[in-house]
């Protein structure tokens, strides 16, 4: 019979597969719990009024933005700089033809 070539090579590559194969197996249940556990700890460092203060601040965070943002689109904003000085927007949607509508054009 004669010489295989291919054999050495495909070993080579068969066993760097596999031992990938096993570091991940083992690496990566370890990295998810602990990842899971500095979760629970970060959760868990504020708790009652200090908690509720800063959902408060991430809240008001997230709601300049979406304000920012309707003011940027030309939308009128409740309690805002421009609330009812412009008509409302056309929808971005149109819900008759299934497509979307030209929005561009405010622009």
């Amino acid at each position: 019979m004669g010489k295989k070539a291919w054999v050495i090579p495909v070993a080579v590559l068969g066993a760097i597969v596999a031992l990938g194969l096993i570091f991940v197996w083992w690496w990566f249940p370890r990295a998810w719990k602990k990842g899971d556990k500095d979760d629970m700890v970060e959760r868990n460092e504020l708790a009652g009024p200090a908690r509720e203060a800063q959902r408060q601040h991430n809240r008001d965070i997230i709601e300049r933005y979406t304000r920012a943002l309707a003011i940027e689109r030309g939308e009128i904003v409740e309690n805002g700089v421009d609330s009812g000085t412009q008509p409302p927007p056309p929808p971005a949607y149109d819900h008759k033809t299934g497509t979307e509508a030209q929005v561009a054009e405010n622009r």
